[in-house]
């Protein structure tokens, strides 16, 4: 439960009709209220705020991981199949 207190630093949305958290921000492209709104991440489709970020990073680190992999291959096995 919210105590008064804690409630004093709630918002009105006025496009949900309902309070945001501290730190909370309406995602327009959503159309949502987010708590912990950082941003809207095209590339994972939805917002990223205080329940998903965690996914978020693991998400950048695959692809950032992925890319590495690429790359040692491509370093490595680039120019022997290139003498072929």
């Amino acid at each position: 439960t919210v105590t008064p207190s804690e409630m004093s630093q709630w918002k009105w949305c006025d496009f949900c009709s309902v309070y945001q958290p501290p730190g909370g921000a309406h995602c327009p492209d959503c159309n949502v209220c987010i708590a912990g709104y950082d941003h809207h991440c095209v590339w994972m489709g939805t917002c990223i705020g205080k329940k998903n970020y965690r996914q978020f990073v693991r998400f950048n680190v695959s692809w950032l991981y992925y890319l590495g992999y690429v790359f040692f291959w491509l370093i490595t096995f680039g120019p022997l199949l290139k003498g072929r």
